[in-house]
Formats: C-alpha cells, sequence, structure tokens
C-alpha cells in the first residue's frame, strides 16, 4: 500500500524530532551507558586492563557498586510508596475517593507495578534514566471491558523526551518516544502486509536518513511516537452548575438543553503512532490527555540551559577503580613475593640436591639434609619473610571509605558494626545515610503520584459504561463497587447516575511507608513493649496484639479474647451484635439498693398520709354537708314562724270567691322559699367546690410524692462508671 503524503510528512517530522532529541540527551546517555557497564562489573580501563593482563597481573574486580544500588532500592521495597486519591470539590464524593484508591490497588496488583516502580528506580540510582507506563488491555476472556495496567520499561534507554519540557514528570512534554526492538520473524508474523528494508532507495532522494540502529539483519527496532495536539471544544453550562460538552450537537439540540452559558476550550488529545523505520504501521488516540510514560530520574544538576543527570555510580568510580587497583597490587605483591631461602651448607644437600631445589615449587611432607659437623649439626635454616605491602592496603581502606563518602551510604546504613554504640546514635547514621539517598526515592514518590493523576484521568474514561469495580484494601481484603449505575429517583421519578466516576475532581497523594505486614509486626512489637511497662493493659489491649501477630488462628484468639472485654469496651464488628449496656459497678449497686429501701420506706409513710387525709376529707365534708342542712332547716322553720306570726297580727282580707288574694299570697311565699333554696344551693355548691380543690391539692402532692425516680449515672474512660445521683421527680 503506497504511504500517503501526510502520512509521508508525519514519518519525516518525527524522524526530525527523533535525532533532536538523541543528541539533546547524547552527552547524558553516553555517561548513562558507561555507568551502567560499571556497574555490571566493567570497571577496568581497556588500556589498563589489557597491560597487566598481557604480563600476567592480577586485575581484580571488587564490585562495591551493588550494595550501594540495593541499598536505595532496597528502601522502596521495604516502604512501599502507596497511592491515596482525595476530592477536591464539592461534587467529589468521599466514598468515590475511597474507591478509586482501592481500584488503583488492584491495577497495582494486578499489574505487579512494584516490579515496574523497582525497575525504574533502579536504573535512576544506577545511571540516573528509567522509566515505567500505563497501558490499556482487554480483560481476559471473550469480553470488550478494557482494563488499566501498570507496565515496567526495561531499558533505561528506551524513552525520548521532547527537549523543551521543563517538568519533572515531563508532563509538559509535547511529543515523546518509546523504542522497542523485535525480531524480523516477529515483525512480518504482526505486519505481513509491512515492509522491514530501509527506506533509503535510490529513487527517494527527498526522505530523510533513517537513524543508525533503525534496521539490521536479524531484528528491527519499532518506536512508538507519541503525540499531543490541541483540541478546540465547546461546553456548556447548565442550571444545576454541571457542565456538558456541546461540540458535536447542532444549534437546535443545543437550545433544548437550554445552557446558562457557553464558551470554547482546548483540549489536549494524545495519538499513538508505531512507526518501523520504512512506515507508520499503526495508529491509536489515546483516552487520557496525557502521555501514559513515566520517567524516573536521579539527581539533575541544571548548569544554564544544560542538564547533567547523575546516580549513584557516577562519582563513586574513581574510588572503585583505586579499591580494585591497590587489592590488586596488594594480591600481586604477595603472590609475586617468593618464599624464603633456605641457608645452609653444600654438604647438608649433597645428593638431595632436587628434593632441595623444588622446596619452594612444591609443598613436601619433608625435607632430609645431612648433618655437617662444621656447623654443629643444625638444620637448614629459612631466612625470615619480608614486610606485607601496607602501603596498598592502607590505599585501598582509603578508597572504601571515599565511596562511602561520594554516596552518602556509611557503614551502618549497609548493615556493618561502626563505633555507634547506643541505639540512638545507630537510628541517627542510618537515617543519614537515608538523607544522603533521599533523592531517588523522592522523584519515584513524585513519579508515581504523576502515575495516580493519569489512573484518576483514565478510570472514567476506560470504565464509562456501568460495571463491577473490583476494590482492594489497604489490608488485602476484596470488595466490589457498581459504577456508572443507572436508576430512577423514587422522589424526581428521573434516571440518575449512581456511583458516576465522572463527576467531582480528585487529587492524589503519594504516602511512603512500610507495607501492612510490616506495620502489623511494628503494631504487634510496640504493643506487646507497652503491655510489658504496663500490665493492667493486658486486659483490654489483649485482641489487638493477637490481631497483629502472623501466626496461624491469630484471628481466631483475637476473637476469643475481644468476647472477654467488658461490654462497650469495644465497637461491634461488621455483622457483630452490640453488646448489652454495661451494669453498674457494685458500689453503685449497693447505693442503689439503699435509694430503694428508703423510697419503699417513703412510699409507706406517703400512703399513711393519704389516707389519714381523705378520712378527713371525707369527715369535713360529712360535717358541712350536715351543718348546711341544719342551716337550711332552721332557716325554713324561722321563715314559716314568721309568716305565722305575721298573719296572725294582721287582720284577715277580704276573700273573694275565686280566692284570688290567698292564692296572690301563697305565690309570693313559694317565690321566696325557692328564691332562698336556690341561695343555699350556690352555698353548696361553693363549698364542693372548695372541697374538690383541696382533694385535688392532696392528689397533686401524693402523685409528686410517688413519681418515677430517676438515675444519673457518669461514667469514665473506657466506658466505667464514676458515679451515680438519684432524684424523685419533683418531690
Amino acid at each position: 500500500m503506497a504511504e500517503s503524503e501526510q502520512d509521508r510528512k508525519l514519518r519525516a517530522k518525527a524522524l526530525e524530532r527523533y535525532e533532536m532529541a538523541v543528541e539533546h540527551e547524547r552527552e547524558n546517555r553516553e555517561a548513562a551507558e558507561d555507568d551502567l557497564r560499571f556497574a555490571a562489573g566493567d570497571q577496568w580501563e581497556e588500556a589498563a586492563k589489557s597491560a597487566r593482563e598481557k604480563d600476567g597481573r592480577p586485575c581484580l574486580t571488587i564490585n562495591r557498586m551493588g550494595q550501594f544500588v540495593r541499598q536505595v532500592t532496597g528502601d522502596v521495597r521495604m516502604n512501599r510508596p502507596a497511592i491515596k486519591v482525595r476530592p477536591v470539590d464539592d461534587k467529589a464524593d468521599p466514598k468515590l475517593a475511597e474507591a478509586f484508591t482501592g481500584h488503583i490497588r488492584h491495577i497495582e496488583q494486578c499489574s505487579d507495578a512494584q516490579t515496574a516502580y523497582n525497575t525504574a528506580l533502579e536504573n535512576a540510582a544506577i545511571c540516573s534514566q528509567g522509566a515505567f507506563r500505563i497501558t490499556t488491555e482487554y480483560a481476559e476472556g471473550t469480553g470488550f471491558n478494557l482494563e488499566l495496567y501498570i507496565r515496567r520499561i526495561r531499558s533505561p534507554f528506551a524513552v525520548l523526551w521532547d527537549p523543551a519540557a521543563q517538568e519533572l514528570t515531563r508532563e509538559d512534554a509535547d511529543y515523546c518516544f518509546v523504542v522497542n526492538y523485535m525480531s524480523r520473524e516477529g515483525f512480518k508474523a504482526t505486519w505481513p502486509k509491512a515492509k522491514d528494508q530501509d527506506w533509503e532507495v535510490a529513487d527517494d532522494r527527498d526522505a530523510p536518513q533513517v537513524p543508525d540502529g533503525w534496521f539490521s539483519d536479524h531484528a528491527i527496532r519499532i518506536v512508538e511516537y507519541w503525540v499531543k495536539s490541541k483540541q478546540s471544544r465547546s461546553i456548556a453550562l447548565m442550571n444545576d452548575a454541571s457542565v456538558v460538552d456541546v461540540t458535536d450537537l447542532d444549534n437546535a439540540a443545543i437550545l433544548q438543553l437550554q445552557p446558562v452559558n457557553i464558551r470554547d476550550v482546548e483540549t489536549t488529545k494524545v495519538t499513538r503512532y508505531l512507526m518501523s523505520g520504512a512506515e507508520i504501521l499503526e495508529t491509536d488516540v489515546w483516552p487520557g490527555r496525557f502521555i501514559p510514560i513515566i520517567p524516573v530520574w536521579g539527581q539533575e544538576i541544571h548548569l544554564g540551559e544544560k542538564t547533567v543527570r547523575h546516580g549513584i555510580v557516577r562519582f563513586a568510580k574513581d574510588p572503585q577503580r583505586s579499591y580494585n587497583f591497590h587489592r590488586s597490587a596488594a594480591v600481586e605483591t604477595i603472590a609475586l613475593t617468593p618464599k624464603q631461602p633456605f641457608i645452609l651448607t653444600t654438604d647438608e644437600v649433597k645428593g638431595l640436591e632436587n628434593m632441595w631445589a623444588a622446596a619452594n615449587a612444591s609443598n613436601k611432607p619433608y625435607l632430609i639434609f645431612n648433618p655437617d659437623p662444621r656447623v654443629g649439626n643444625q638444620r637448614p635454616m629459612r631466612q625470615p619473610p619480608t614486610a606485607p605491602n601496607i602501603a596498598a592496603l592502607q590505599e585501598a581502606e582509603v578508597s572504601d571509605n571515599d565511596m562511602k563518602s561520594v554516596t552518602g551510604i556509611y557503614d551502618s546504613s549497609l548493615g556493618q558494626k561502626s563505633n555507634e554504640t547506643s541505639g540512638k546514635a545507630i537510628l541517627a547514621r542510618e537515617r543519614q545515610g537515608d538523607v544522603g539517598t533521599y533523592v531517588y526515592i523522592d522523584n519515584l514518590a513524585k513519579a508515581i503520584a504523576y502515575c495516580g493523576r493519569q489512573l484518576v484521568d483514565l478510570i472514567p474514561k476506560v470504565y464509562d459504561t456501568q460495571r463491577q469495580m473490583r476494590i482492594l484494601g489497604e489490608d488485602g481484603s476484596t470488595d466490589f463497587v457498581t459504577v456508572n449505575q443507572q436508576i430512577i429517583d423514587p422522589i424526581s421519578g428521573e434516571q440518575i447516575t449512581v456511583n458516576d466516576l465522572s463527576v467531582g475532581a480528585y487529587d492524589v497523594i503519594v504516602e511512603t511507608g512500610p507495607s501492612f505486614s510490616t506495620k502489623r509486626q511494628e503494631a504487634a512489637e510496640s504493643m506487646m513493649a507497652f503491655m510489658q511497662a504496663n500490665p493492667q493493659a493486658a486486659a483490654i489491649i489483649g485482641d489487638l496484639i493477637a490481631k497483629n501477630m502472623d501466626w496461624p488462628g491469630a484471628d481466631e484468639m483475637a476473637k476469643r479474647m475481644r468476647k472477654l472485654l467488658p461490654p462497650g469496651m469495644a465497637e461491634p464488628e461488621e455483622g457483630e451484635e452490640p453488646p448489652p449496656p454495661p451494669g453498674p459497678p457494685p458500689e453503685i449497686m449497693a447505693k442503689m439498693a439503699e435509694l430503694e429501701l428508703k423510697q419503699q420506706e417513703t412510699q409507706a409513710s406517703i400512703e399513711n398520709e393519704r389516707a389519714k387525709t381523705a378520712a378527713k376529707i371525707e369527715n369535713d365534708r360529712m360535717m358541712l354537708e350536715a351543718k348546711m342542712q341544719m342551716q337550711m332547716a332552721q332557716s325554713r322553720e324561722s321563715m314559716a314562724m314568721k309568716f305565722m306570726e305575721s298573719q296572725a297580727r294582721q287582720t284577715p282580707p277580704a276573700i273573694n270567691v275565686n280566692g284570688e288574694s290567698m292564692g296572690q299570697t301563697m305565690d309570693a311565699m313559694g317565690q321566696g322559699l325557692a328564691m332562698m333554696a336556690q341561695a343555699l344551693q350556690q352555698l353548696a355548691a361553693m363549698q364542693q367546690q372548695q372541697t374538690q380543690a383541696i382533694v385535688a391539692g392532696n392528689q397533686e402532692m401524693i402523685a409528686a410524692i410517688k413519681a418515677p425516680k430517676t438515675l444519673t449515672v457518669e461514667r469514665g474512660p473506657g466506658g466505667l462508671i464514676t458515679s451515680a445521683t438519684q432524684t424523685a421527680g419533683n418531690a
């Protein structure tokens, strides 16, 4: 298939940028390659090594670089950096932030991300540059769900960056190259129709020159060309403060949404081109807004516009060479020093010359000599040995100290005994060694934080449909969360999205510390020391100590010890019924019993007084009613007497036939009696109201006395009751 003009220009631009990136990093890459070779054991200059080997002189390589590099990488293996996601704005959900964190743990576990981190850090510590990457791959099986993975980049020279990038993470780079090698057979199997030949052909004069190494007889180097481009998009602000992308909508659809405001924004598009030396093999659009290549750097020194990078090995090479040379010289001196000769007479070895001639060349079990009377028949004596090469050994020791000074890693950090004796002094020296190499760990932490930001950006775009997302806890526990779930709101009746990953802004931090298992061991040791200092705490923290142990059955032991805790001491775990409320201690129980006895005595006294009061009230009522009846009878009798006396003194009136005068008189008397009776009834009603008021007051007093008592309990630390106070209502 013929190459299009657009692809031709893109390929030419890519090659131009590649050559520019290579030239910009040439000095650092050459020095880094020499550092790698040195760390691998190639520590003698070729001329010196050839001369010594030609003369049969030893060339020892006692490589000390490995332990210094492992000191840096070992700290990270023990204190693994952990990505944690935090909500930023009011739309972000803290629960979803925990889900992001847990799923990133899942991605790291499935990807073996620690290997990627360790490889990048090791390359940075040795030769000042390393990298790892984020990829998307289909999940196992026949599904179409994409999954995110973190993969390592083995070669520190595989990545080339835009020279204009300034940030340590290179997130401001406009392009990046990742170099890979493939065998010719693998290349043809993957792209059967692709050209596997150099594009430097006679009729292609305008084609740019192919860089060295892009093509060979046995392998082909293919390059991933990652490039950013700007895109203009339109976004709309809605009434509910949400933002909607309306770039692909027509005017009618936009008006139907009734947006509050519309504006144009620039977004970043990341494209990956896979190229050989002859053509573009693949083109993919990356879902994220960052180039998914994360660099890890060593220490950087900025000299104007020039940047010099180095690792631990760079400035330790000279002390290491000196160490090798002087150790070789010491070995050479010892090896080339002949065995000391014997002092003897010719008569002593007469006839034994061959045996004595080979005495320095072989280890014979015995030597025979002829006694010579001229020297008193003494045996032959060997000359004293010459002094060893002390200067070479001293220089080797000086070179060893120079390596420690250059790297900042001393004996205590390497596990060797030094002149420190106290624990604080040893920790201080170890901390000094950590400070000297912390730049590498800090750069890795920044790289992992950048990786976390990329994952937070990618997860909503890769997991853009309803699906189960696996959550991994810090302790290794597993859970699942359904994201982007569409449900009907029972209140509004509208369709809403639950656990929408695209809503809200989230930030990323990296915490560096021991792994969870290491933290458990340290916690158990600290608890044991605390319990030895405070034995009374054993009954309270025994379940926590057992829970942090790693022996079989520790969890079951913790559950059993947890049941022995006082009620209310520990919060109930998931699925566990809450314990009954704790009862009062014995001293409070005794006080409550005493109060109860007093209450019973008071109740009996109240009942007695109430009976007396009720009897007195009833007696007063009866006496009052009798008195009222007597007064009414006396009043009626007095009125009748007065009326008869009045009639006796007066002349009898004329009585007509109809008896009208007598009737009128009797009517008047009846009305008077009725008014008198009414007055007496009113007086009786008033007396009854007074009696009822007295009874009601007494009943209120009795009810107040009989009101239930309230026990107020005060608790101290740990839920223990410290005091109790009883109140008796309003009495």
